[in-house]
């Protein structure tokens, strides 16, 4: 599947056609990855709400006062600290978020590399937004990051997602397998 992914020269677009500010990741001929804003905790508590308890994913909080100064934080510290982490999958027809997923630095074993996650909201699910959102954040990685390695920790019985990940050219590392909560990690080797 050609996804045409687009990146800026190292230096993503920091406004939308609104003028709001913020980071345009990628673009796909379906999908734009951007940095979240603010004003997204709505969406991102649709996401979540569309699935329920997602494994591995951390509830939110019935605050959103205390929800949204997290994804303020979250903002400020994880892209101004490191470039990159969750960010909002949106649709480029029309721009409305549909998820979220994206690359964070993290220690597995004796390895530092970059984890991958994403949540697609149950509505858009199995229209193949979740491999456009992710080969396009491991095309990323490839292009503008000096990271070797990615991985993804996914709950075992999610066969949709250990799927993605072989379709990513991910494969299992049966060594970090987690029995007790389920999960299971697939690698990729960045090159």
């Amino acid at each position: 599947m050609d996804i045409g992914v687009s990146h800026g020269n190292n230096q993503p677009s920091r406004e939308d056609s609104e003028g709001s500010e913020h980071c345009v990741i990628a673009k796909t001929r379906r999908l734009i990855l951007r940095e979240f804003k603010a004003d997204d905790l709505d969406e991102i508590y649709s996401v979540c709400d569309s699935w329920g308890e997602v494994p591995g994913l951390l509830p939110l909080s019935d605050d959103r006062d205390e929800e949204r100064e997290k994804l303020e934080s979250y903002i400020h510290f994880m892209y101004g600290f490191y470039g990159m982490g969750l960010w909002a999958i949106c649709l480029a027809a029309d721009g409305r978020m549909i998820g979220f997923g994206g690359p964070w630095p993290s220690q597995i074993g004796e390895d530092w590399l970059l984890e991958l996650g994403y949540v697609i909201h149950k509505d858009y699910s199995r229209k193949g937004y979740g491999y456009e959102a992710m080969s396009a954040v491991v095309d990323y990685i490839r292009s503008e990051t000096d990271f070797e390695k990615a991985a993804a920790r996914i709950p075992k019985d999610h066969k949709g997602s250990r799927g993605l990940a072989r379709k990513l050219g991910m494969h299992l590392d049966t060594q970090y397998l987690d029995e007790d909560a389920g999960m299971c990690l697939y690698r990729l080797d960045i090159s």
